[in-house]
């Protein structure tokens, strides 16, 4: 009898700690070219056809971030192997390695795009967000006008990276931009309210850290996708919803930022 009650309570504690640790996995890539033994913000375009693969074959659930909003706001019920996909910058190389291959397999996905980047070389012009914007398979968010550090800005700043971003998006691509993502992940109370007065639904981060709540719509914590990814198995981990719990307890400060 003592070790069934002991049984029963371990699978309780269990069950808790599942639920508690678990954090659905957003992701986050910068480029798909050639140069991901250069630098950790890289995927090659056949590595990263190989998740896309990986995905499709597993039966992941790939929402767009409208969804993951709807998830942590407990609006609907989160279905198993939920899986979001990001791109920071708006990188032209997004539109011509990842876009086919989202096409492809009809996954969703949001590019935050750099307003002040826009049409130069190695960036997405027009042209390119917005054929991907009215395809619907990707949406386009803001990383604000100038990709600068913003809990340090002046109230008057703050606002016209959050806002003018906005609004030129919303002009280019005749639709409403409604998720934002922080550059280099850096944000603070100030600024995710700031970020909700703009208008915004909801707004990326990196890892906020693991002071940080895990349903906070305005600080979605992701995980970076790098060349470790190209394995399955390491995709498979990081894809868990337990990967970035995990993370988090080996990091002394309150804030990691990418």
């Amino acid at each position: 009898m003592l070790l069934a009650s002991v049984g029963a309570v371990s699978v309780i504690v269990m069950i808790v700690f599942l639920k508690t640790a678990y954090v659905v996995p957003v992701l986050m890539y910068h480029s798909v070219d050639g140069n991901e033994n250069v630098t950790k913000l890289s995927v090659a375009p056949e590595n990263f056809e190989s998740q896309m693969e990986f995905f499709r074959k597993n039966h992941y659930n790939v929402v767009g971030l409208d969804r993951i909003v709807s998830y942590m706001q407990k609006k609907e019920k989160m279905p198993a192997r939920t899986v979001a996909i990001t791109f920071d910058d708006g990188y032209y190389n997004n539109y011509k390695y990842a876009y086919p291959v989202l096409k492809k397999y009809n996954f969703p996905a949001t590019i935050f795009m750099i307003t002040s980047k826009i049409g130069q070389d190695g960036w997405c012009g027009w042209k390119e967000l917005k054929e991907m914007s009215d395809s619907g398979i990707i949406t386009i968010g803001s990383h604000t006008k100038s990709h600068l550090w913003l809990p340090d800005m002046g109230s008057k700043q703050l606002k016209e990276e959050l806002i003018e971003s906005k609004a030129i998006l919303e002009k280019g691509l005749g639709r409403s931009v409604d998720f934002l993502c922080y550059p280099i992940g850096a944000r603070n109370d100030r600024v995710e309210r700031f970020a909700r007065d703009a208008g915004y639904l909801g707004a990326v981060a990196t890892n906020p850290g693991r002071f940080s709540p895990s349903n906070d719509i305005y600080a979605i914590k992701r995980i970076k996708i790098s060349r470790t990814s190209r394995n399955h198995i390491v995709l498979w981990f990081e894809s868990s919803g337990y990967y970035t719990w995990i993370k988090e307890q080996r990091k002394r400060d309150q804030y990691e930022y990418d």
